[in-house]
């Protein structure tokens, strides 16, 4: 007796039978009816499993890439199996084919879960026969023979189906992004792209913000304040503004041959003596005119007016204001004048008489520069006509100067200028207008178009001054 698991001498003659026999007519029908009836289930499931898939998917493209990974990841290689032979006992019929050879099991992109494992075992297990085919059905339903069919419909490339849906609405929704934002840029930017980095621009004026330090209604006062406005390279001079509709400013005239002051001087040891007085001209100036003029001093002699008096054999650091000469030494009086070019000199309170020029072997108190007598000057100027009256209101913002000195009446008569004080300001604290002011101090600069007046200088306010 020939041992079963022992092959016997005419083995490989059976197998080869067996392996060039086809299988039975009924077996193909069958297997190609469970197959069909496979195929069909599994694409309805397959249908609805991509509705689901889209639907829990929701717009979310950008996760698109992520799950073609997490797909391609799973996908099944075609494998090559061999055929089992199916378990067959003596009377059950003509036993199933055997050695019919391997049989090529379908991939599918889809990914692996434990019903398609299932699928995939029971489709293997039923490669061969009718048993085969019967054990695939038992195990899985016709799933398992629709496997082969599926295949066929399936692109080339795994997961291409499924990604394709999603890459065109990717590209919907992008274009959709692109047009709303270009879209938008242009309706803010009047229809013209900005290049990268450009500055925008808009069609409506820049608001125009006034330079002015010119408080609008009532003045604050600050502590310091300090012109808004860069001061011009150079001053100008200062000009009454367009708008200020007053009546021009004036001050009247000394009549001329007005004699406004008068007296003798003579030095303290009688070397030098003359009588002086001073008249009007008519034009708003005066003269000095001397006569009887004597001296017996080796030098010769100046008279000239100081607003301070200095002491005899003082040296004069300055001429002082109305220089005349009176000459050499003489014993024959003598007679002259000089213009003393001043509108209001009675604040020229002292008459000195100094040396103008000495030889060098002279006594140095009688050298050049020293003073030989010293006369006061009792002043009679009448008063001017004018429509000028200043009066001091205060302290004002644009207006924080001093008044250093006042008429014998207590009008102001002249200010200091402030850091920060503007022309029409300060005008309007003393009561006066801007052409006033510029008439009582010709030549007037101010630094900018809002005439800030320069720190420091001295204005007169005094219209009998002039």
């Amino acid at each position: 007796m020939t041992n079963d698991q022992t092959p016997g001498p005419h083995d490989d003659d059976v197998e080869r039978d067996a392996a060039g026999r086809a299988p039975e007519p009924h077996e193909d029908a069958a297997a190609a009816t469970a197959e069909q009836a496979g195929a069909e289930q599994v694409r309805a499931e397959q249908a609805r499993a991509e509705q689901a898939a889209a639907e829990r998917r929701g717009g979310a493209d950008d996760r698109s890439g992520a799950a073609d990974t997490s797909t391609r990841a799973t996908t099944q290689p075609t494998e090559v199996q061999p055929a089992t032979p199916a378990a067959h006992t003596p009377g059950d019929g003509p036993a199933p084919a055997t050695g019919a050879g391997p049989r090529l099991v379908p991939w599918t992109h889809r990914p692996t879960t434990s019903g398609s494992t299932s699928e995939s075992a029971a489709a293997s297990s039923g490669g061969t026969g009718a048993a085969g085919a019967a054990g695939a059905a038992a195990a899985a339903g016709p799933a398992g023979a629709a496997a082969s069919a599926d295949t066929d419909t399936e692109d080339d490339e795994p997961g291409r189906g499924r990604v394709r849906p999603a890459v065109v609405l990717a590209v919907v929704g992008g274009a959709a992004v692109v047009a709303v934002v270009l879209g938008t840029v242009l309706a803010f930017t009047g229809g013209s792209p900005l290049a990268s980095g450009a500055p925008s621009t808009t069609s409506e004026p820049a608001s125009t913000t006034s330079t002015s330090a010119r408080p609008t209604g009532t003045p604050t006062p600050t502590a310091t304040p300090t012109p808004t406005v860069a001061p011009s390279e150079t001053p100008r001079a200062a000009t009454p503004p367009p708008q200020e509709a007053v009546e021009a400013p004036y001050v009247t005239s000394v009549a001329a041959g007005t004699v406004v002051a008068e007296a003798d001087v003579r030095s303290p040891k009688g070397s030098i003596a003359f009588h002086y007085r001073v008249v009007a001209v008519g034009d708003g100036t005066f003269s000095t005119e001397w006569s009887g003029y004597t001296s017996t001093l080796p030098v010769t002699v100046q008279l000239s007016y100081f607003e301070i008096a200095p002491a005899v054999f003082d040296g004069l650091t300055s001429p002082g204001d109305g220089v005349a000469v009176l000459g050499g030494p003489t014993t024959a009086p003598t007679s002259g004048s000089a213009s003393l070019p001043i509108g209001q000199p009675s604040y020229l309170g002292t008459l000195v008489v100094s040396t103008a020029e000495a030889p060098a072997d002279v006594p140095v108190e009688i050298s050049t520069g020293k003073v030989l007598a010293v006369a006061p000057v009792r002043w009679a100027v009448p008063p001017k006509s004018t429509n000028i009256a200043p009066a001091d209101s205060g302290v004002a913002t644009f207006a924080e100067g001093t008044v250093t000195a006042t008429t014998p009446s207590g009008a102001p008569k002249r200010y200091l200028v402030a850091p920060g004080d503007l022309t029409d300001v300060v005008a309007q604290r003393f009561g006066i207008s801007v052409a006033a002011l510029i008439y009582l101090n010709q030549g007037l600069q101010v630094l900018d178009a809002e005439q800030h007046l320069y720190e420091g200088t001295t204005l007169l306010l005094d219209p009998d001054s002039l």
